[in-house]
């Protein structure tokens, strides 16, 4: 059975090594570990008399301990452990000086796929030095030995008791024996017990036949620990040449042994692994590959070997890409990215490669490694993830996020250009009615119809865009006149006046249209979209079925909005704000598991005014630092009082907006809350839209990471309605994906919703995510989600937001309910 790998474990993130020690379970690796979290652990278990790691896997930044520094103090505490870095990005001159510093290899904790391999080639490098010292201190350890037989390692009396008669110091180390206790003794004491043995049942031959024999033989010590011991025993004549006595040379292989069994371990997961490996010699011909390089690429073994790997190049890459590669490799001792080459067979493919120099004993580069695998399924889901993020689902056509990216291009080159540019924002007349009679599926074929006779009214340059349920907006670049945007409106509508025929069924639909053009409605995305959004509502509230522009006539929104804003600034001083709880509940046991912290504006004029109405107010005005920042402690206080209250809620989850992050104080702002408070990290849980994070990527994942080590959770929100970078997501420290109300409320009877609220359980799964819906109304949505594995939810069908009093009333029944 082979041995399990003894891993020491330094990470300070318990959501890492859960992570690292899930994956290595995932992928079959027969290991224990012993868990460090910083320094001082550390010290304690390197003093531990049992320290038998052979394998270190450590992170790169601790809060109290500096792995560079410490390096040299852990190797020397194991020396025969390699350490492999599992961490975020070092930078290259970091990672090459640890390598050079003795670190085996380093792993990024965005591609864990790494991890085993690296694992592999460690262990291996660690066992082929091993035995190339062996290799070369053979002769002089056999050299020794004989010149210890001059003296009598073990000698015995050639009779039958076979009694010991001289010990040398080099066997009482071994054996753990003093001479004194041997002495006089039979010979066997000084072997094991187990008669099975072929070795030992050889080595009675031996004595038995007055013959010499070498044999290895699992022994124990005087304090019964096992070890290897390879007995070279030879006869002793007199000069009648009868044997008189018997030498015996005992060495204790012990560590020879456990790294001939890596070895054969080493050679198994070569010829078995799933990726592809090849052996080089420095100058790039292939000595060796395993079965997964001839199954991954076509080629048989026989056909590459003394070939160049250049012979899988696609033609993908320039000479500078592969300059680049062995310019890294040499000077860092490692290279990985991804490649591009070609089976035999003529089919191109990525793969992930991985190359490292190996050394001789010298420090000398004598070989290179290259271990890689096919990522083309992982590229395929990625193109389909990224479609289904910058596309709509059900026509095609793309959606909210890619039509303001192209819009905000084309303002660009519109401002240099300086021409013009306008956005129709069109609206289906009545086509609630139409869905509601003639079933969603005529409603799904008519979106599509609509959408096609969209692409026939404009040109191909032009961008036609689904933003919602019936809701359609066209970008028209270098329209020349503003009154051109008009003739295509027209075009439009004209359109719209021949029926729909969907399937048996003729089907009449009109629309409403309104427009802006830049830059005289507006100099922003947003402003553009809002104008147009404004002079299709006018069309809406008069005789429908039109087109109107964008005036100053409707500058009442603005100064209603100005007026809600100048009311806003005296809104917290006022005691005007109010914080609701909208209960959180694991829809399997239907107990609690969360709050969220929801803001309310209960005006003494206006009524509770709708956080739709006045958050984007207060992100304009800048306002929503201050709110935000008080939301963020009323939750917190909250959250304490209840605990205090005996109420075990779980987590308080609180929205931030994206100017909270953008400021750069959100830590300082949460680590004050908390402190304020006294409640624990453990019970907050912090929000983030993922527009916002996907925006400013770099930015968001530097003060996520910041409050990661306050050890507060986090989630993205309103996750579906925009774009997410996988390669981000991936780096983003977050606990939660929550499934934005937009795709839940149809489910399960609209297809596409129910496919994106699949796609994104099976993504929070794939990364190791928990998953909320919010916005859950009927028991067809619980059901269709507790299928699909998404078991937490918030909405309706549990309760509404709640003030705090009533929330604590609504928890206590609920556990009331519960335990009878």
């Amino acid at each position: 059975m082979t041995e399990p790998l003894r891993i020491l474990l330094i990470e300070d993130e318990d959501q890492d090594a859960k992570l690292l020690v899930l994956h290595l379970q995932k992928q079959g690796v027969s290991f224990r570990y012993h868990r460090v979290a910083g320094a001082e652990a550390l010290t304690e278990a390197l003093h531990r008399p049992d320290r038998d790691w052979n394998l270190i896997l450590s992170d790169y930044s601790l809060p109290d301990l500096d792995i560079r520094n410490r390096l040299h103090w852990i190797m020397g505490k194991l020396p025969s452990a390699p350490v492999i870095l599992v961490s975020g990005t070092i930078g290259e001159e970091a990672a090459v000086d640890l390598l050079k510093a003795g670190v085996e290899d380093f792993v990024s904790k965005d591609n864990l796929v790494r991890l085993v391999p690296a694992i592999d080639r460690a262990m291996q490098a660690k066992a082929a030095r091993a035995a190339q010292l062996r290799a070369e201190s053979a002769l002089a350890l056999r050299n020794r030995a004989l010149a210890a037989a001059s003296n009598g390692v073990v000698i015995a009396q050639a009779d039958g008791d076979m009694p010991v008669v001289y010990v040398n110091a080099a066997s009482e180390r071994i054996t753990g024996y003093p001479a004194g206790e041997v002495m006089g003794r039979n010979f066997r004491l000084l072997l094991a017990e187990d008669r099975d043995q072929p070795g030992l049942q050889e080595l009675r031959a031996a004595l038995n036949s007055r013959s010499q024999c070498q044999v290895e033989l699992r022994n124990y010590r005087k304090d019964g620990s096992l070890f290897w011991n390879r007995l070279s025993i030879a006869p002793v004549t007199d000069h009648h040449g009868r044997v008189t006595h018997f030498i015996g040379i005992q060495e204790d292989i012990t560590r020879q042994k456990a790294d001939e069994e890596r070895l054969r371990q080493s050679a198994a997961v070569f010829a078995n692994t799933s990726e592809g490996m090849t052996v080089t010699d420095l100058a790039g011909n292939i000595l060796e590959v395993n079965q997964a390089f001839s199954d991954i690429t076509g080629y048989r073994r026989d056909e590459v070997l003394g070939q160049n790997p250049r012979l899988l190049q696609s033609g993908r890459h320039g000479p500078e890409f592969y300059q680049a590669m062995w310019t890294t490799l040499r000077e860092a001792g490692h290279w990985r990215g991804e490649v591009w080459n070609r089976r035999k067979n003529g089919e191109v493919y990525p793969e992930w490669l991985t190359l490292s120099t190996v050394y001789d004993e010298a420090g000398e580069p004598c070989n290179y490694i290259g271990v890689f695998a096919d990522i083309s399924s992982i590229k395929r889901s990625e193109e389909q993830l990224e479609y289904l993020a910058h596309h709509d689902p059900l026509t095609g056509l793309p959606n909210r996020l890619l039509f303001h990216a192209r819009l905000e291009h084309a303002m660009e080159q519109t401002r240099r250009d300086a021409t013009t540019l306008a956005v129709l924002f069109l609206d289906l007349d009545r086509f609630k009615s139409v869905n509601d009679l003639s079933g969603q599926a005529v409603g799904d074929r008519l979106l599509k119809e609509v959408a096609e006779r969209l692409r026939g009214c404009v040109r191909l340059d032009d961008t036609i865009a689904r933003i919602g349920g019936d809701e359609f907006v066209i970008l028209l670049e270098h329209v020349g006149e503003p009154e051109n945007a008009g003739a295509v409106a027209r075009k439009i509508l004209q359109g719209f006046g021949e029926p729909f025929q969907i399937e048996d069924r003729t089907q009449y639909l009109s629309a409403s249209i309104g427009i802006s053009i830049y830059p005289g409605d507006g100099e922003d995305v947003a402003s553009l979209m809002r104008n147009a959004d404004t002079a299709m509502y006018q069309v809406k509230e008069g005789d429908r079925q039109g087109y109107l522009y964008y005036t100053e006539e409707f500058t009442a929104l603005a100064t209603e909005r100005a007026a809600l804003e100048n009311e806003l600034h005296r809104a917290l001083t006022l005691n005007q704000l109010q914080v609701y709880y909208q209960p959180q509940v694991d829809q399997r046991s239907g107990t609690l598991t969360g709050a969220e912290a929801l803001l309310r504006w209960q005006h003494p004029e206006r009524g509770l005014i709708s956080p739709a109405v006045f958050i984007p107010i207060a992100e304009e005005s800048g306002l929503i630092g201050e709110i935000g920042s008080w939301v963020l402690a009323t939750a917190c206080a909250q959250a304490q009082t209840w605990l205090d209250l005996g109420l075990d809620f779980g987590r308080v989850s609180v929205n931030v907006a994206g100017p909270q992050i953008r400021h750069g104080d959100l830590v300082e702002v949460t680590r004050a809350a908390l402190r304020e408070s006294g409640l624990s990290p453990e019970h907050l849980e912090l929000e983030v839209t993922e527009g916002f994070v996907m925006r400013r990527a770099e930015k968001a994942v530097e003060h996520m990471l910041g409050l990661r080590r306050l050890g507060v959770s986090l989630a993205i929100d309103d996750f579906g309605t925009g774009y997410s970078s996988l390669s981000y997501l991936k780096r983003l420290p977050i606990d939660r994906l929550k499934i934005d109300r937009s795709f839940v409320r149809d489910i399960p009877h609209d297809g596409d919703d129910a496919a994106i609220a699949r796609a994104i359980i099976a993504l929070a799964y794939s990364l190791g995510l928990e998953v909320i819906a919010e916005g859950v109304e009927t028991s067809a949505q619980r059901h269709f989600l507790t299928e699909e594995g998404c078991y937490l939810a918030q909405g309706y069908l549990y309760a509404r937001p709640l003030p705090a009093d009533d929330f604590l009333n609504w928890a206590r029944q609920l556990d009331s309910a519960s335990s009878h």
